[in-house]
C-alpha cells in the first residue's frame, strides 16, 4: 500500500512538474509572437501552432488571450518588485529612486512589454484584478520603503510625502505618449529614459537651500 501510494504521488509530480513546463514554454511563444505581432494580432490558433499543441491543449492551460496577458504582466510585476529590492542599497536613495524609474522606462520598450503598453485600452480589464492589484500594492510598497529613506535622509523637497514621491514616479512612467515619440523619429528610448529619470529627480529632489523638515 505505501508503494503504491508513493508511486502514485511520484507520478502526480512528474505530471504537475510536466504542466509547469508546458505551461512556461506556452508563454515563452505567446511573448514571442508579442514581439513579433502585437496583442491585436496574437491568436490563440497560432500560439498553438507555435507551439506544437492542439487548441484544446491550449485552452487547458490559458481559457483566453486575456488569461495569457494576465499571467505575463504578473510576471512582469514580479520582475519589476525583484528588479527595484536588488538595487545597491549602499547608495543614496534619490539614486536608487532615479534609477528605478530609469529601469521601468528602458525595459518599457523591450518588444514584449512595447506589445502590451500599445494594447492599453484592451489590457484595463487585467490591470482591475485582484492578482495585478497585489502585485501592483506591493511594487508601490518597494517603491515608497526607497522613498521613505530619502525622505529620512533629506533628500526628498519638504512637504513631498513619500506616497506622493511614488505617485509622481508611477506618473511619469505610465504616461501614454512616449511611444508616439519613439514611432515620430523625435527622440529614442534612451533619451526618453534619461529625461523622464532626470525630470523625476529634479522633481522630487531637496534643493541645497532648501531646510530638512
Amino acid at each position: 500500500m505505501i508503494v503504491e501510494e508513493l508511486t502514485v504521488t511520484a507520478k502526480s509530480g512528474l505530471r504537475e512538474r510536466q504542466r509547469r513546463e508546458r505551461g512556461e514554454t506556452i508563454l515563452q511563444a505567446a511573448f514571442a509572437l508579442l514581439a513579433e505581432k502585437g496583442y491585436d494580432a496574437l491568436t490563440m490558433e497560432e500560439l498553438a501552432e507555435r507551439v506544437g499543441i492542439s487548441r484544446q491543449t491550449l485552452y487547458h492551460h490559458f481559457a483566453s488571450k486575456e488569461d495569457i496577458a494576465l499571467r505575463a504582466v504578473m510576471i512582469f510585476a514580479e520582475e519589476g518588485i525583484q528588479s527595484i529590492r536588488s538595487i545597491d542599497p549602499q547608495l543614496p536613495p534619490i539614486d536608487r529612486l532615479e534609477r528605478v524609474v530609469r529601469w521601468m522606462m528602458e525595459v518599457r520598450f523591450t518588444p514584449t512589454r512595447a506589445a502590451f503598453v500599445k494594447a492599453r485600452p484592451i489590457l484595463m480589464h487585467v490591470k482591475a484584478s485582484p492578482e495585478y492589484r497585489e502585485a501592483f500594492d506591493r511594487r508601490a510598497r518597494a517603491i515608497q520603503e526607497i522613498a521613505d529613506a530619502a525622505i529620512e535622509a533629506g533628500q526628498i523637497e519638504p512637504g513631498l510625502s513619500s506616497a506622493m514621491v511614488v505617485q509622481v514616479l508611477l506618473a511619469l512612467i505610465c504616461d501614454p505618449s512616449y511611444e508616439q515619440l519613439v514611432d515620430s523619429g523625435k527622440a529614442t528610448p534612451e533619451e526618453i529614459a534619461g529625461s523622464v529619470a532626470l525630470f523625476f529627480r529634479r522633481g522630487v529632489e531637496r534643493r541645497v537651500d532648501a531646510p530638512k523638515v
